[in-house]
């Protein structure tokens, strides 16, 4: 939660700017606030999060969990376009995150050399394809 202090992004719909470590830190002693963090909006990871808290919403209300967001990497626009495909019950909000800020200060795994630009995005996406990575 500490870690997540200093991040504030938009909430997809409305724009309101949630700051994810008062988020976490004002859930009551009986309720529990759900944090994912996805790709990009058109990733299918992403895709599948938003289908699985879609389809297990009445499971998980059931154990406590009134809030779910979901960090997008990605512009407003795209998580919208998202949101209107997939139509998230209430309680589950996306938050847009392009810079992927959100991910990066919470310790998620950005992937093989993310910051080498000498190599091209399609090769690394080529060795992430076919199972090579971070150790």
């Amino acid at each position: 939660m500490a870690s997540l202090a200093s991040v504030v992004l938009p909430r997809v719909g409305d724009g309101e700017q949630i700051a994810l470590g008062s988020a976490l830190a004002q859930t009551a002693a009986s309720e529990k606030t759900l944090i994912i963090f996805g790709c990009h909006a058109g990733d299918f990871n992403t895709v599948e999060y938003v289908q699985r808290c879609r389809a297990f919403w009445p499971q998980l209300t059931s154990k406590g969990v009134t809030r779910c967001l979901i960090v997008v990497n990605g512009q407003a626009s795209s998580c919208e376009k998202l949101a209107e495909l997939l139509d998230p019950p209430d309680g589950v909000e996306l938050l847009s995150d392009p810079a992927g800020e959100a991910g990066r200060v919470f310790g998620v795994s950005r992937g093989w050399r993310p910051d080498d630009a000498r190599v091209p995005p399609a090769l690394k996406l080529f060795v992430v394809g076919i199972g090579l990575g971070p150790p």
